[in-house]
């Protein structure tokens, strides 16, 4: 087999349709051009990222400028059909997305169908080779589409280190399964929807970036990168390394490569366009010291082969949503990860947090979830579960 190949280009501006249709454009003819992949009269659905009604330039939703360019450039290359198709977090409906962040206007001024994937019609799909999902239901315009164009944006993620290509894909389940990828395992599940709705192109949008706490709370990084492959994994390595991240540490990631959905390894993939290297910007991660808290605060946390979901939910809980309130967690001793043991002394209250602490639920305080949902831990703190947007 050849090696995957993914471009890298840059766009000057990246609120110039012309500046982003050209780093579009040629991100696409590096990796061979849509006419590879689109025959004349192709139903084409486009998904981005527009998970809430904000601005791009927050960086919290796909820039409308880049899958304008791909709406041109699939006509151009035949497609019959064009369907923008979309699902907004829990708790946000999707034309308020659509709106605010431009889509309801571009398409209109494109001509193409504009789907609210929460309403529309549904099939049940079984998934033979499902670790976790072996039955699940999905919008039925996906399977009614020749082509699906993947659009997500390059971000950092409060409950994973990366939300890429791959992630992405998660919008298009049913609220309800949002909430069950969580329970039974966010990583293998994102794995086993994707062998159902693995996209045929990604294009992943760095135009505005988002770093720190996304992917909605973090800071825009006006990066101007387009990063375009056939093999959605190549694409989220190559991303993931632009963004200074170890991919081989981003569990879904490596998942999917151990069950064939394309290539995580970087010396097999071709990158060609600009070098890793030259677009290369280390993006702010949330990072504590577990140490300080009890030094400072009199807060235990143990932690033993913790995976990166429920690390990177623990730290945003800390950095960010109980940040000068951590007073509610002075008489607890927080457990989580896969090997972690309850310490045989405990002074005050024990949290089990995760799935993988359920053992200790009978002991103290536990919040259950793979990693948990943002709204079960604030609702553990009596918090207000909206002002976490997963």
């Amino acid at each position: 087999m050849e090696n995957p190949l993914v471009s890298i280009t840059r766009s000057e501006r990246i609120d110039d349709f012309e500046s982003v249709n050209k780093a579009v454009s040629d991100s696409i003819n590096l990796i061979g051009g849509l006419e590879t992949l689109i025959t004349r009269g192709d139903s084409v659905l486009i998904k981005p990222n527009v998970l809430c009604a904000m601005d791009y330039k927050t960086g919290a939703v796909t820039n409308p400028n880049v899958v304008k360019s791909l709406c041109r450039l699939a006509r151009k290359a035949g497609a019959g059909k064009i369907i923008i198709a979309e699902s907004s977090v829990i708790g946000c409906k999707t034309r308020d997305a659509f709106d605010a962040s431009g889509y309801t206007e571009l398409a209109r001024e494109e001509k193409t169908e504009l789907v609210d994937l929460k309403k529309a019609g549904t099939l049940y799909m079984g998934i033979p080779n499902g670790k976790i999902f072996r039955r699940i239901e999905l919008p039925e315009v996906l399977f009614k589409s020749d082509v699906i164009i993947n659009v997500p944006v390059m971000k950092t993620h409060d409950m994973l280190p990366v939300t890429l290509g791959l992630k992405n894909m998660k919008g298009v389940i049913k609220d309800k399964d949002k909430k069950r990828f969580h329970v039974l395992g966010l990583a293998q599940s994102i794995i086993d929807i994707n062998k159902l709705v693995l996209p045929q192109l990604t294009v992943i949008d760095g135009t505005v970036a988002m770093e720190g706490l996304g992917p909605v709370h973090g800071k825009p990084v006006n990066l101007g990168v387009i990063i375009t492959s056939f093999d959605t994994v190549a694409a989220d390595t190559v991303a993931a390394s632009v963004m200074g991240i170890d991919p081989g540490k981003i569990d879904y990631i490596q998942l999917a490569a151990q069950q064939d959905l394309g290539c995580a390894d970087l010396s097999l993939i071709e990158v060609s366009g600009l070098s890793i290297e030259q677009v290369k910007r280390p993006f702010e991660l949330l990072r504590l010291d577990f140490e300080e808290f009890e030094k400072k605060l009199g807060i235990k946390i143990h932690e033993a082969g913790a995976c990166s979901g429920c690390r990177q939910v623990v730290e945003t809980l800390l950095n960010n949503y109980l940040k000068g309130k951590l007073d509610v967690l002075k008489d607890h001793t927080l457990i989580f990860g896969q090997t972690v043991k309850a310490p045989s002394k405990i002074k005050g209250k024990l949290l089990s947090f995760g799935s993988c602490t359920k053992k200790y639920k009978s002991q103290g305080g536990y919040i259950p979830g793979c990693p948990p949902m943002q709204e079960h831990v604030l609702e553990y703190f009596g918090m207000d579960p909206d002002s976490w947007t997963d």
